[in-house]
């Protein structure tokens, strides 16, 4: 009976804490590949926490995203930061890489079809730009606005943008403009 009390806890906890678990989760992994399992294994480490001990749900979303902290730094070793090429990198101009980039696209003449999504979700997760399939999973999966995805990647509004419109470009160079 036990378990089944702490079932209907865990699920009651996953509903409300879910989405924003998951909008922390693509913020902070370097490769949107790994949001699964990031957020797999932080609900299995809460799920034996729940089993072995009392929790008050005051903090609870507090709690997973410091589960999931822990997944994230486990998860990716100094190595794969190492890796990680930056486009606020400075080149000797003190100019950043993503200020040379074209962005004279007109989003409204671009619309992405579900039949078309998964060809384009696999093209974009992988990208070199780990940014890219985040903003995007944000913007048109999540529905969130350009703004609330600065906020979430704490990143300026114009870089969101600008990552829509040069990927959206892309897209449609590459997959016609269907």
């Amino acid at each position: 009976m036990a378990s089944k009390t702490y079932l209907c806890k865990f699920n009651d906890i996953y509903d409300k804490t879910h989405i924003d678990l998951l909008k922390y989760v693509i913020a902070k992994c370097n490769n949107i590949n790994d949001t699964n399992d990031i957020i797999q294994e932080t609900y299995l480490e809460f799920w034996k926490i729940l089993n072995k001990k009392e929790l008050s749900d005051i903090n609870i979303k507090s709690y997973l995203i410091g589960i999931a902290n822990n997944k994230l730094k486990k998860h990716y070793t100094l190595i794969q930061k190492i890796k990680t090429i930056s486009l606020f990198q400075k080149d000797d101009k003190n100019i950043e890489l993503i200020d040379t980039i074209n962005d004279n696209v007109n989003i409204d003449e671009i619309i992405i079809r579900n039949d078309n999504w998964d060809i384009i979700w696999k093209y974009i997760k992988d990208k070199k730009n780990q940014d890219i399939p985040k903003v995007f999973y944000l913007y048109y999966e999540l529905e969130l606005s350009i703004k609330e995805i600065s906020n979430i990647l704490k990143v300026s509004e114009s870089y969101i943008k600008h990552l829509i419109y040069r990927t959206l470009h892309e897209l449609q160079n590459k997959f016609g403009k269907r």
